[in-house]
């Protein structure tokens, strides 16, 4: 487990659910999830599956006999939301602790820093917070500049940042602000979709090779291993047996250099196209 700068644990993985939305695919993938020990469930409203997470895992709590705190889920808060509100989303929190069947979320995270109600927002996550509906808040999508305004004009630090982050886009800057300020920093698209070049790299199916493990697996435990809490994505049951498998194995510290190397500063979700004035 991960733990947080407010005392908090996280797992050190979490699966990410954006464009599952159907209901029977979900269930099977988040079942064979919690088979394996992957109880950390990332969703959003734009996700539209909320009120599915929430069915799945009252039925996984009752045929495992499981307890909702031996789950971690994540939700938040979008752009819409963000502007409809003001800011002020209070009532968003509760609509999404309905579709979720839950009394508190695990983490609430800013999905995308909009300039016009960042403050605002990042304020009322402050009040879900102390009020005990979230155990943990943060932000996603965020530069270094974002992090150290919403420090400096609230005060009050983010305990989690969720960026996109593989070997093609290392985000060193925000990760090493993460690591020097107790924020637990996680990264989704973990493997970048394993686009070209990675499964064509020398450096990674070397490492592979040497291990016995996969390509995918080699990456996630790079995450892992420079402090990251991979956030990965899948509708293929096989992949989550893949990922349990990261371990069981140590990289080394010339290894990890490699990895790190690949770094060309791609980014697959364009801040411009998303999040205006980003």
């Amino acid at each position: 487990m991960v733990e947080l700068s407010n005392g908090g644990m996280m797992p050190p993985m979490i699966m990410g659910t954006y464009k599952i939305t159907d209901y029977k695919t979900l269930k099977k993938i988040i079942r064979k999830a919690v088979k394996h020990g992957f109880t950390g469930l990332d969703t959003a409203y734009a996700y539209e599956n909320e009120a599915i997470i929430g069915n799945v895992v009252a039925e996984c709590m009752r045929d495992f006999s499981m307890q909702r705190s031996d789950f971690y889920i994540t939700d938040k808060i979008d752009i819409w939301q963000m502007q409809e509100t003001q800011g002020k989303i209070s009532e968003n929190v509760e609509e999404a602790l309905r579709k979720l069947n839950t009394d508190y979320l695990d983490l609430l995270l800013i999905h995308w820093p909009l300039p016009e109600y960042f403050v605002q927002t990042w304020e009322s996550f402050v009040k879900v917070f102390e009020q005990g509906k979230v155990k943990a808040i943060g932000i996603s999508n965020v530069k270094k500049r974002h992090l150290k305004q919403i420090i400096t004009d609230t005060g009050f630090s983010p305990h989690v940042v969720q960026n996109e982050r593989h070997p093609l886009h290392t985000d060193t800057k925000v990760l090493e602000f993460c690591k020097s300020n107790d924020i637990v920093y996680q990264a989704y698209s973990p493997v970048a979709r394993m686009i070209e070049p990675l499964p064509g790299s020398m450096e990674l199916n070397t490492i592979a090779e040497k291990y016995n493990k996969t390509v995918g697996q080699v990456i996630i435990r790079w995450q892992i291993q420079t402090g990251a809490v991979p956030v990965f994505m899948t509708q293929k049951t096989k992949r989550i047996e893949e990922y349990a498998g990261v371990f069981d194995f140590k990289l080394e510290e010339h290894e990890i250099h490699s990895i790190s190397s690949l770094d060309i500063n791609y980014k697959m979700t364009l801040e411009s196209v998303i999040c205006p004035g980003f």
